[in-house]
C-alpha cells in the first residue's frame, strides 16, 4: 500500500510541475518573430540591448503575463518571419493579415488586432492618386512578403517593387527610384516623423485594412501539444475587457 501511495504522490507533483492542474499552461518560453514597423512593432536600440515595444508587442506580452509565458523577440524582415514561422524556426508572429497560403503554417489566434487602412504615398510633384487605376504602370513599393489584399491581386497592370522594410521604401520614393508606395496608415506616419522630411505627399486614396492577428506557427509544440488554447482565451478576454483598446490608444496619435 505504501508503494501506491508513493507512487501516487510523484505522479501528482509530476502533473504540477506540468500544468496539468490550474487554468494556467506550464511555464515556457515562445520565440516571437518581428519586424521593425512602428507603431505595431518597435524595435529600439540602446547601448546594452534592443528593446521592443508597440501595439502588438504590447498586446503579445499582456497575454503571455497573464499565461506565464516569456517570450524571446527575433527581429528579422518580414518575409524571412513567414519562412521561420513556416519551418517551425519560430512560434509566434505579430500581426500578419491571414491569407489562404498562410492558414497553411500558421494558426490564427480567434482575437482579431484593429484593422489598419493602407495609404498611398507618392513624390511631391506627382498627381494625386485617386483610384487604384491611376497607379497603372507606376513603380509601386511594397514590403517583401506582405498582404495587400484583393484589391491589388485584380490590379495586374500595377508594377510592384519589393524591399525588406518600409524605411527603404520611403527613402527610395524620396530619391525619385519608385513612383508610389503602400503602407499602413500609422506606420507611414511613424516612419516620416522618424526617417523624414521626405520629398513626397500623401494621396486622397484610402484602402480599407484587412484583420491582422497574433499567429502561431503549426510546427510550434505550443501548438501540437494543444496548451494554446489558454493563451488564446487570454487574447480574446482582452479584447473583450478594453485591453486591447487601451493598448492601441497609447499609439494610435494619427496627427501629421
Amino acid at each position: 500500500m505504501w508503494r501506491l501511495k508513493a507512487w501516487s504522490l510523484v505522479f501528482t507533483v509530476f502533473l504540477l510541475g506540468a500544468g496539468w492542474f490550474g487554468n494556467e499552461v506550464a511555464a515556457r518560453t515562445l520565440i516571437v518573430a518581428i519586424n521593425d514597423a512602428p507603431p505595431y512593432r518597435i524595435v529600439t536600440e540602446t547601448t546594452d540591448e534592443q528593446v521592443y515595444s508597440g501595439i502588438y508587442v504590447d498586446v503579445v506580452r499582456e497575454a503571455a503575463r497573464r499565461a506565464g509565458i516569456d517570450l524571446v523577440f527575433q527581429v528579422v524582415p518580414f518575409k524571412r518571419a513567414l519562412f521561420l514561422m513556416e519551418s517551425g524556426q519560430a512560434d509566434l508572429m505579430l500581426g500578419p493579415n491571414r491569407t489562404d497560403d498562410r492558414l497553411q503554417y500558421m494558426y490564427y489566434f480567434g482575437a482579431a488586432l484593429p484593422s489598419e487602412p493602407k495609404v498611398i504615398y507618392t513624390g511631391a510633384l506627382d498627381a494625386n492618386v485617386i483610384e487604384i487605376e491611376d497607379l497603372e504602370h507606376k513603380l509601386t513599393g511594397v514590403l517583401r512578403g506582405a498582404s495587400y489584399g484583393w484589391q491589388f491581386s485584380e490590379a495586374p497592370y500595377i508594377r510592384f517593387v519589393e524591399a525588406a522594410d518600409y524605411e527603404t521604401l520611403f527613402r527610395m520614393l524620396d530619391l525619385g527610384r519608385i513612383d508610389a508606395l503602400i503602407a499602413p496608415e500609422l506606420l507611414a506616419i511613424a516612419h516620416i516623423r522618424k526617417f523624414g522630411p521626405f520629398r513626397i505627399k500623401r494621396s486622397d486614396l484610402l484602402l480599407q485594412g484587412q484583420p491582422s492577428f497574433i499567429a502561431l506557427s503549426r510546427q510550434s509544440d505550443f501548438f501540437t501539444d494543444g496548451s494554446f488554447t489558454v493563451f488564446e482565451k487570454h487574447l480574446i478576454d482582452m479584447r473583450q475587457d478594453g485591453t486591447f483598446e487601451e493598448i492601441y490608444g497609447r499609439y494610435a496619435n494619427t496627427d501629421s
